[in-house]
């Protein structure tokens, strides 16, 4: 693994504890629910498909 992949891979798994950190109304509030963490979080989230509440 290459230095940019591992600082990546590291950034990408401190954003994914910081959001399972959060309460699901917070993370409702940023259009996520808690089982899209990683997906978000890899930017395979498609915002089309998120329903406003």
């Amino acid at each position: 693994m290459s230095g940019d992949a591992f600082a990546t891979y590291w950034v990408r798994r401190e954003a994914i504890k910081t959001l399972r950190q959060l309460d699901d109304r917070t993370l409702r509030d940023i259009g996520i629910s808690r089982c899209q963490i990683e997906t978000a979080v890899a930017g395979n989230f498609d915002l089309e498909l998120v329903r406003i509440r």
